[in-house]
């Protein structure tokens, strides 16, 4: 009969596992997370300590309704960032909490002490590796190292920035293609969001297009100048959460290998869409938080790749293409086409994993598959959404720690 006590906790047990191991680490934890979930495991503390400690049966009872309740407490959190898989895990977790406390009360004193010592490790573990470590060793992305580059944007292949410049001469006619395709021929106003040294703004300017371009790091901006053959670009410093333009600005908005850079891709997206014009459109590229992302674009890059500095890309900046769909609804912008993208097989990729050097023949492709990273664009609708004030933003998109 205790074996089937047991087979609750058993399958308690599993479910968690696989929530903590693979959706906890995948999507990263909150704060409100990382201090709530250990609480949901001191109430049941509390309960196995109540039933060793002989206390009456009512007071069970009372703790137990208490942590059943309790642990609901995180679901606005949940609906917002879990997936189904994940909401679909956590239902089946909250059905099998009252039956597990409900056992609890059938277990001889020797399997209740047990039980309390794992659910105690557990507890320490949930407070210390969500909280104390992570915090000591978190990591910030290094947006500063672009600064020292030069001419070496554009020329050297001994560098991360020569896979940038594959991306450009692979995404720069798609994203020319789809304005024209969208909004027809003309002189369209683009604005370039963290544009470093140019790669999209002075093609864009070539083909015709009045382009503006940001960024907030003054030496880059003089390297883009230098290389526009145009002479039109309108270069400035500026902050593209916080952009110097006036509403419905411009025809385009481009973010291309910007928002994994930023701690609150939401406001950049709110930016974006504020200067932009009702029906305009916004392109994106950035990287999906996976573990094959991890492994390659970030663990891949620094060990195949010549003088790729630390902390160029940080897993928890990138953002799974959902949350974007969700920024950009929020702020009154829908994503009308999405695809994924990855370095094309062949000689340039297997030199570049032998030599380390990024040569002007490797290139990249569209594909079904998001796991690495994805590009895509969003249009404006007739109105935006004004009722997520910008102070709401910050709670709605918190910085991933």
């Amino acid at each position: 009969m205790t074996a089937l006590y047991m087979l609750p906790l058993v399958v308690q047990g599993l479910a968690m596992l696989v929530d903590e191991a693979w959706f906890h680490r995948r999507r990263e934890l909150p704060r409100w997370e990382r201090i709530g979930h250990p609480l949901d495991t001191l109430t049941i503390i509390a309960c196995l300590g109540w039933l060793l400690a002989g206390g009456p049966l009512a007071g069970y009872v009372v703790l137990a309704i208490g942590s059943t309740l309790f642990v609901t407490k995180d679901e606005p959190v949940h609906a917002r960032l879990c997936s189904g898989g994940e909401q679909w895990l956590h239902a089946l977790l909250f059905a099998l909490h009252p039956v597990v406390l409900a056992a609890f009360t059938q277990l001889p004193p020797s399997l209740l002490f047990g039980e309390l010592i794992v659910v105690a490790g557990f507890f320490v573990y949930q407070l210390v590796y969500w909280n104390v470590p992570r915090a000591a060793r978190e990591h910030h992305i290094d947006n500063t190292w672009y600064a020292d580059l030069g001419a070496r944007w554009y020329e050297a292949e001994d560098t991360p920035i020569a896979l940038l410049r594959a991306e450009a001469r692979h995404r720069n006619p798609w994203i020319a293609g789809e304005i024209a395709r969208v909004l027809g021929s003309g002189p369209r106003s683009v604005l370039d969001l963290g544009c470093g040294a140019g790669f999209l703004a002075n093609d864009l300017a070539a083909r015709g297009y009045r382009v503006a371009g940001i960024d907030t790091t003054a030496e880059n901006l003089s390297v883009a100048r230098a290389r526009d053959a145009s002479h039109s670009v309108a270069y400035r410093v500026a902050d593209a959460a916080s952009l110097p333009y006036p509403d419905a600005s411009f025809d385009v908005v481009c973010a291309m290998d910007l928002l994994e850079h930023v701690e609150q891709p939401g406001r950049v997206i709110r930016e974006a869409a504020r200067v932009l014009r009702p029906g305009g459109m916004l392109f994106f590229h950035t990287f999906n938080r996976t573990w094959l992302a991890n492994l390659i674009v970030i663990k891949g890059v620094e060990t195949f790749v010549a003088n790729t500095p630390k902390d160029m890309h940080v897993l928890r900046l990138f953002i799974p293409p959902d949350d974007l769909r969700v920024m950009c609804r929020d702020a009154g912008l829908d994503v009308v086409d999405l695809r994924g993208s990855r370095p094309r097989f062949g000689w340039p990729l297997w030199r570049m994993l032998v030599t380390g050097k990024v040569g002007e023949d490797f290139a990249f492709r569209f594909t079904r598959s998001t796991a690495l990273g994805y590009t895509g664009y969003a249009r404006r609708r007739a109105e935006l959404n004004r009722e997520l004030p910008a102070r709401t933003l910050a709670s709605t998109y918190p910085p991933r720690v």
